[in-house]
């Protein structure tokens, strides 16, 4: 997969707004599949990821949401670590990219 630096979220404007209860439907590369029902942060930083890669330094500070999406929710989140980012002159920032497929299935946590 290319998660390119220039495809990321990369502030806190850039991300989606609505963090109202929504239904998710989570397929493992092995095939396995789970459903959630998410709101708030954790939806808005979902939603980011489903749109595109997020930009994972400090200028949006998304890493504890990411925890709880991978930790509680199972939701298969990894992260690409790049060096010498001359637009922000960082040495070192990483991008959070959805690695397997998860889709939205429907808004307000209920069915379709």
């Amino acid at each position: 997969m290319d998660h390119s630096r220039g495809a990321a979220h990369k502030a806190w404007r850039d991300l989606p707004t609505n963090g109202a209860p929504a239904r998710y439907k989570i397929t493992a590369h092995d095939g396995n599949m789970h459903e959630i029902t998410i709101a708030k942060g954790n939806r808005i930083i979902l939603d980011a990821l489903l749109e595109q890669p997020v930009y994972c330094a400090s200028p949006v500070r998304i890493s504890d949401k990411v925890c709880t999406l991978r930790h509680q929710y199972h939701v298969p989140i990894a992260k690409e670590m790049f060096e010498n980012d001359t637009a922000t002159d960082r040495a070192k920032f990483g991008v959070y990219f959805i690695d397997a497929k998860v889709e939205r299935i429907s808004d307000e946590g209920g069915a379709l």
